[in-house]
């Protein structure tokens, strides 16, 4: 099975990450779409909504979809949420089975190479990197970290 992990602060949830996780999950053949509330992002600065509040957001969102589920797994740890500790959870959890797709906003990925061990996400997982609707993005493969842009594919579908 593939089962897309979709990380993210979602301050707040809203239809465009449901329609994203959706069209992807269709796309790509995914079993499932997990979205993991962050407990702690370490590189949003502003105000957010606590965790356990939009934990709940997400989980009644995601309710009506039977391939949508919903993790507190970065609640369950303290201190800061980074994706790497997830993605090594998820793989412990499910094994080398299942083939795991990392799902994360343009935005985000812009960044990567700030994160905690942003080199290993790469041979951890599948990433899909998504640009917000109504956004053209020319060569989005140039935002991939230097080092790594050749391990990138674009598909504008």
């Amino acid at each position: 099975m593939k089962i897309g992990l979709f990380g993210g602060t979602f301050n707040p949830v809203h239809l465009g990450h449901l329609r994203a996780a959706e069209e992807i999950r269709e796309q790509l053949g995914l079993g499932k779409i997990i979205f993991i509330p962050a407990h702690m992002p370490p590189h949003k600065k502003d105000a957010i909504i606590a965790a356990r509040h939009r934990f709940e957001m997400v989980r009644i969102a995601a309710a009506d979809n039977p391939f949508f589920e919903v993790s507190d797994s970065e609640m369950q740890r303290e201190g800061n949420s980074y994706s790497y500790d997830t993605i090594e959870q998820f793989s412990r959890v499910y094994g080398p089975t299942p083939e795991l797709f990392f799902i994360i906003g343009l935005d985000a990925f812009r960044e990567i190479h700030t994160w905690k061990r942003y080199p290993e996400l790469f041979s951890s997982c599948n990433f899909v990197v998504m640009s917000r609707p109504g956004r053209y993005e020319p060569e989005p493969e140039k935002n991939a970290p230097p080092d790594f842009s050749s391990l990138f594919s674009f598909n504008p579908d």
